[in-house]
């Protein structure tokens, strides 16, 4: 099973088997021309940091009220992978609860 995530920025998350690796965009690559998403990381994560992030992600993928029909500027992009087969993608509301859930999950394993 594998998870990739977009935030509102751009920047892509991919959560794999033990592993949270973050790869940002570059301000080349922002829409804005000045945004840079800093450095690439791989975390690794224990069974609970695990359980914990696929619990705000399957919530996203479930949450209808926070998605949105189309890619709109400061959505999040949510797909999930069984199999190396997508079975899931949707685009998250801007500053929607789930959105704000992923961001904020993600935001506390960067800080351990």
């Amino acid at each position: 099973m594998k998870y990739i995530y977009h935030d509102k920025a751009g920047n892509k998350y991919e959560i794999k088997e033990l592993r949270l690796s973050y790869y940002p965009i570059k301000t080349e690559e922002s829409s804005s021309g000045m945004y840079d998403g800093g450095d690439a990381y791989i975390k690794e994560l224990t069974k609970l940091d695990l359980v914990k992030l696929l619990d705000v992600f399957e919530r996203a993928l479930w949450s209808e009220i926070d998605h949105s029909s189309k890619r709109e500027m400061g959505c999040g992009t949510i797909r999930k992978y069984l199999m190396n087969e997508m079975v899931s993608h949707v685009y998250l509301k801007s500053n929607s609860f789930s959105m704000k859930g992923i961001d904020e999950m993600i935001s506390r394993l960067e800080i351990r």
